[in-house]
């Protein structure tokens, strides 16, 4: 994990991976990273916020397979990190679909184009 610091030194920012903004290397089990966490997730005005962004996550994934499939781009002409982290997200949503057999997901439900 690494962090970013304000100018008061406390942690602003977390990420799993190394940044430019985000580089300072920290242990998962830090005191000071586990209390940045826990007030992060106690912040109810950040909620929507968060919502967007998984929902944002989706919409660029299904983009990102729109145009492969276009093949407008390659997937090959991907970064490798987001080659990886996309093929993961797809393992994990096929998994989903098997573990919920016969459930229908909105999310995954085509949108007509306009």
């Amino acid at each position: 994990m690494f962090v970013k610091r304000d100018t008061t030194g406390s942690i602003c920012a977390v990420s799993l991976e190394k940044t430019p903004d985000i580089n300072e290397p920290i242990s998962g089990s830090s005191p000071e990273l586990v209390k940045f966490i826990g007030a992060e997730q106690r912040l109810p005005e950040l909620d929507p916020l968060r919502e967007s962004d998984l929902a944002m996550s989706r919409v660029l994934e299904d983009l990102i397979d729109l145009l492969i499939d276009k093949k407008l781009i390659q997937f090959t002409e991907l970064p490798a990190m987001a080659q990886q982290k996309l093929l993961a997200r797809q393992s994990l949503r096929t998994q989903c679909r098997l573990d919920l057999l016969g459930d229908n997901d909105a999310d995954d439900e085509q949108i007509p184009m306009i």
